[in-house]
């Protein structure tokens, strides 16, 4: 049996697969998709995740026992 997906536009319409593709390829435009800014931040996120599940940390960044906001890892918000 074939597994058939349905994706919604803004409206609540349902989307052709044609629509959704253009609607994913303007997406990975805006966004700037594999250009250097966004893969030096991707990487930057991604070693991020590794720091802290080499770590030990929680989801927020924070030691798991003590919650230690000091020795975080968020990033700066204002470079999201």
């Amino acid at each position: 049996m074939e597994m058939v997906s349905a994706t919604l536009n803004a409206k609540g319409d349902f989307m052709t697969k044609e629509e959704f593709d253009a609607m994913v390829a303007a997406e990975e435009k805006r966004l700037g998709v594999g250009n250097q800014e966004f893969m030096q931040r991707h990487n930057e996120i991604m070693r991020m995740i590794d720091e802290a599940r080499q770590n030990g940390g929680k989801s927020d960044g924070t030691d798991r026992t003590d919650g230690d906001a000091e020795r975080s890892i968020q990033p700066d918000r204002d470079k999201l």
